[in-house]
């Protein structure tokens, strides 16, 4: 088989292709579509110029790229048809350049449609671009019928931004063409005027003129976007749209002279409406609005003239003509409400209130709050009293009477309304003109209201205006609804102004005031007492204190031992009393008394021991606390004890003394029987030898009581020993020292351990048996009493057991078991809880005991 592309290239490089002319003919006669046959037949039509250009737009099976090729340098047109018929865009670009054929190349893109085609020629960067776009313009666009083609045109030079040769290409295509078909076409003439707009602006009036196919509406719109208001009107006038030609006159133009001149000429109903709406836009021209809407007997812009008027607030002069228009409107619109609410306000503007009156009387749907509203805003007070009292609004009526001075009136208007707005706005305007009573009044209203209490307070000090302020404050303490509040500001306020009444209104109203508040507001006010009072009220009882210390002007006797009472800090109690020593010496004791149960004796005792204001004896002040010692004696506290000892030492109280020491015994008592051991009084070394008894040192009482002489004082402490050496040590001396009564003082004192024997020793021994008879009647008595009572108890003895032992015989006797078991089985007798033998007399022959023998 012949591969017919290698052998058409062997041939080509020969330039001998004409050769293989019939062969190619052969094979494409056989119906053969190889490429290969049909680019060779080509090539050899082209060589031997056989109608090669109708071959090469008929055939469809060569390669164009190949053919194309052959024929760039032996005929470009021919490469251009290949190339076309091959859409070889690159190719088809580079030989057209190459060889100046734009016209070609102009033909073949709008042919081809292709944007991304339509970029590259119409970029900057082609330096052939005015060549290509001259041939579109000249050439290629004028012969093509197809209304796409030139669509995708126009589309390309749009989006290369080419705004001054598009206009040029559309006004070829729509201006001076000849084929209808695009002259007339709305799209180009739409496209020609809003490039012109865009781009050329002082042509779009001409195109706007000549031109009668183009979309006047949204061509208009886009010319008012573009400030072209003169292109737009004309748009308007020519498609006959004058309601909205006068529109551009008088919003865009804003030429109301040519506007009126406009509507006169055409003299229409619309056009005269929308004069007369655009006229009430602007204050001066209300007047003449409202007349031409009165040409136009067009009520519906009713609402547009009412706006105006109430937002121009328009001249009496005005409000004429709006009045007019206003009545003709209400027969004929459903929205009767605003309209008639206008009439009055006209009415009112022009003070034609006898006519208002009258208009009133008569049926009608103003909404007369609107109405009085309004006319309170624009100072037509008088009109605005009128309408209020129309409908009983005696709060915005209080308002309107305040405004023309009338302040009793407005009083009586906030009464009968009883709102707090209404009080409050009388209230500050009675306050402005100084009308205090008629202030007070209203007032009362207010501060029983927590939340309106800050706001007239405020407003009264701002202008300084204290005591009426309080006068009125006062006054609403007694009222019903008077809440926490109003008493702590009240009180506040009489820290800051009436300094001397504070502490009576403290006492009279503490209970229904914030008490921390005011204890601050007397704090800044450096009321002290006041502070101090109500701190006691409030339970703080150690702030009370500490503010009285603080700030002596505030101290108070009375009260200051009420808040000892009350106080549980024991630190801030003893701070009182280094208060007291140095301040209220003379009150120390009453406070000593106070706080004597709730502070430490030893802490307290300290302090009055270790002043500087005066040392008695070592003892600080403690000779002067007398009071408050005994007081806290009661307690038993050894502190205390020893304390009150020791000035009563100081004071050589001796009788005091015994009686603390007996009433009071917790305290160092050998401490204070060795003190007073060698004292120079008698008494004192009684005191100690009791104490050294007390506290069992019994040889240093016997001793003090000998060196005495207190024979007494020395019986008592052997007695109390119960020491038989210390009672015979003392007995041996009484005896050595012939005392003999004493010596018989101590055998009856001591006869319990006494030994009998050693008392007739001494007896026989020192001959005082006289005086230890006593001694030994005494004994024998005792012996003999003893023994008595011994025999009777083994008496009763031995009978109980005589009658156990009947008992045992008796049941023996009574069992007949015993016969048979004998006695061994019943659980009575020696082994049971029976009868207990008993040894007769041996029981009855124990020795017996006497006090005063030795075990």
């Amino acid at each position: 088989t012949v591969n017919v592309a290698d052998l058409t290239a062997e041939f080509e490089k020969r330039n001998k292709l004409k050769i293989l002319l019939t062969f190619f003919e052969a094979k494409a006669s056989e119906g053969s579509t190889d490429p290969a046959v049909h680019t060779g037949l080509a090539k050899v039509y082209i060589e031997t110029n056989v109608n090669p250009e109708h071959f090469l737009e008929t055939n469809q099976y060569y390669d164009p790229q190949s053919v194309g090729k052959y024929c760039e340098n032996r005929d470009p047109f021919l490469a251009v048809c290949a190339y076309k018929k091959g859409k070889c865009d690159d190719e088809l670009i580079a030989v057209t350049e190459k060889n100046a054929l734009f016209k070609e190349q102009a033909k073949y893109v709008v042919d081809r449609e292709d944007p991304a085609l339509w970029a590259r020629l119409l970029a900057a960067s082609n330096p052939n671009r005015k060549l290509f776009v001259d041939q579109v313009m000249s050439s290629a666009l004028p012969e093509t019928q197809a209304p796409e083609k030139v669509s995708a045109t126009v589309k390309a030079f749009m989006t290369a931004d080419l705004p001054a040769l598009l206009i040029e290409l559309l006004e070829k295509l729509v201006v001076q063409s000849s084929n209808a078909v695009f002259s007339k076409n709305r799209n180009l003439q739409n496209l020609l005027i809003l490039t012109s707009i865009k781009t050329q602006k002082e042509r779009a009036m001409e195109y706007i003129k000549r031109l009668d196919n183009y979309d006047g509406n949204d061509i208009a719109q886009i010319c008012l976007g573009a400030d072209m208001y003169e292109e737009a009107l004309a748009i308007y006038i020519r498609f006959k749209k004058n309601e909205e030609a006068v529109g551009v006159i008088v919003d865009n133009l804003e030429d109301f002279d040519r506007a009126e001149e406009f509507a006169n000429k055409l003299d229409e109903p619309a056009v005269w409406s929308r004069l007369g709406v655009s006229q009430l836009k602007k204050r001066e021209m209300i007047a003449k609005g409202v007349s031409s809407l009165l040409k136009a007997h067009d009520p519906a812009p009713y609402e547009q003239v009412i706006h105006a008027c109430k937002d121009f607030e328009p001249d009496a002069d005005t409000y004429d003509a709006i009045i007019k228009y206003l009545k003709f409107v209400r027969t004929k619109v459903k929205d009767v409400i605003v309209v008639d609410t206008e009439i009055i306000i006209g009415l009112a503007r022009c003070d034609r209130l006898t006519e208002m009156e009258e208009f009133l009387s008569m049926p009608n749907h103003a909404d007369l709050e609107e109405a009085g509203e309004r006319c309170l805003s624009q100072e037509l007070l008088k009109a605005a009293k009128l309408l209020f009292s129309a409908t009983n609004n005696y709060g915005r009526l209080a308002v309107v009477l305040v405004k023309l001075k009338d302040y009793a009136g407005a009083a009586e208007s906030a009464r009968k309304s009883n709102k707090i707005a209404t009080w409050k706005s009388v209230c500050f305007a009675c306050v402005d003109a100084k009308e205090f009573r008629l202030a007070q009044v209203c007032g009362l209203h207010l501060v029983v209201e927590a939340d309106q209490l800050q706001d007239v307070l405020e407003y009264y000090q701002k202008f300084g205006y204290f005591q009426e302020l309080l006068t009125m404050l006062d006054s609403a303490l007694i009222m019903e609804k008077a809440h926490q509040a109003l008493f702590t500001e009240t009180g506040i306020l009489y820290t800051k102004y009436r300094e001397d009444r504070i502490m009576e209104f403290c006492k009279m109203w503490w209970q229904r005031c914030s008490v921390p508040k005011l204890i601050r507001a007397c704090g800044t006010a450096s009321a002290w007492a006041e502070k101090a009072f109500l701190h006691m009220q409030y339970n703080e009882a150690e702030n009370a204190l500490q503010c009285m210390m603080e700030h002596p002007t505030s101290w108070d006797h009375a009260q200051f031992l009420m808040a000892l009472g009350k106080a549980t800090n024991m630190d801030a109690l003893h701070r009182c009393v280094a208060f007291y020593m140095n301040e209220h010496f003379e009150y120390l004791n009453d406070l000593l008394i106070a706080i004597a149960n709730k502070t430490d004796p030893e802490r307290v005792i300290s302090i009055l021991k270790t002043t500087r204001l005066l040392n008695i004896d070592n003892c600080g002040i403690l000779p002067l606390c007398k009071p408050y010692l005994f007081k806290l004696q009661e307690k038993n506290v050894p502190e205390v004890n020893e304390a009150v000892n020791e000035i009563l030492l100081l004071e050589n109280n001796v009788d005091l003394l015994k009686e603390s020491i007996k009433g009071h015994p917790k305290f160092d008592q050998l401490k204070l029987a060795r003190k007073l051991e060698y004292a120079a009084a008698i008494e004192y070394r009684r005191i100690s030898a009791s104490l050294f008894r007390e506290n069992k040192k019994f040889e240093q009482a016997v001793e003090i009581s000998k060196r005495d002489k207190l024979w007494k004082d020395a019986i008592e402490s052997a007695s109390a020993s119960r020491d038989p050496e210390l009672v015979d040590f003392l007995s041996r001396y009484f005896l050595d020292n012939d005392l003999r009564e004493a010596y018989t003082a101590v055998l009856l004192a001591c006869y319990e351990f006494f030994p009998p024997a050693l008392a007739l020793e001494y007896s026989w021994t020192y001959a005082v048996m006289d005086f230890s008879m006593p001694f030994f009647i005494q004994t024998l008595d005792e012996i003999s009493n003893r023994v008595m009572g011994l025999e009777e108890i083994n008496k009763q003895r031995v009978e109980s057991e005589e009658s156990r032992k009947q008992e045992f015989e008796q049941a023996i006797n009574e069992d007949p078991s015993v016969l048979l078991h004998g006695v061994q089985h019943l659980n009575i007798g020696p082994s049971g809880s029976g009868f207990i033998p008993v040894a007769g007399a041996a029981s009855a022959g124990a020795p017996l005991a006497i006090g005063w023998q030795k075990p």
